[in-house]
């Protein structure tokens, strides 16, 4: 398939917009309009292969007691590997302190806005880089994780679904956009992929974006 999204790719953006603005997931910490870039990406850091609910049981502590990389870097790892530990995955604890030691030596300690050296930061991806651009920075930038992949996939027919690094994911997802809205756009598309276009079970019946869905039109949904 090309990768431009059909006419109709506005019209999709603007029912998930619309459905992002009643029933995405506002109280999330590391979400609010106060949130630090760094806190921005301590999150995301800790989001990795975890759910947003584990990062909960974590997050506000963790950013109280390490405001910014010097505090990290202050603790000895054994306790900041403690202070993790319910995240599972203990290998960030050196993604916290390698990348902190960067952004220290690097950066005098804050978070670049720029994705090239964004993704120079230990354990930080294409993926993690666009998501500090888009929440800390404010930043029209798309990002694609798993969710993300899934439903452009579906709705697009990209046949991409599984593979959120592919090109064509990248693509449509930077093309449809919506200038200013950037952070709103990536955290719609984040929670629509958890809630409505589940990986088993989507709830297509009741999805907002059924009628410009090419996965409802052309296919049984499964469950």
């Amino acid at each position: 398939m090309s990768t431009e999204p059909p006419n109709w790719g506005t019209d999709f953006v603007d029912r998930l917009l619309d459905w992002y603005e009643e029933h995405g997931r506002r109280g999330l910490p590391w979400r609010a309009a106060d949130a630090s870039p760094f806190e921005v990406l301590v999150a995301e850091l800790m989001l990795q292969q975890t759910s947003a609910r584990q990062v909960l049981n974590v997050y506000d502590a963790f950013v109280e007691t390490y405001p910014t990389p010097e505090s990290i870097l202050e603790t000895p790892r054994e306790r900041l590997a403690d202070d993790i530990e319910p995240l599972g995955l203990r290998k960030r604890t050196r993604y916290f302190y390698e990348a902190s030691e960067q952004l220290v030596a690097e950066h005098d300690g804050a978070v670049p806005n720029d994705r090239s050296e964004l993704l120079e930061l230990r354990g930080v991806g294409e993926y993690t880089a666009a998501s500090v651009l888009a929440h800390g920075f404010e930043k029209d930038v798309a990002a694609v994780d798993t969710n993300v992949a899934r439903v452009l996939s579906r709705v697009f027919g990209l046949d991409r679904e599984t593979e959120p690094e592919a090109n064509e994911n990248w693509v449509v997802a930077e093309l449809l956009l919506p200038p200013d809205r950037g952070s709103d756009y990536v955290h719609a598309f984040i929670d629509f992929g958890a809630a409505v276009c589940t990986a088993t079970d989507p709830n297509c019946e009741s999805c907002p974006a059924g009628p410009v869905c090419e996965f409802r039109r052309n296919e049984k949904p499964t469950g």
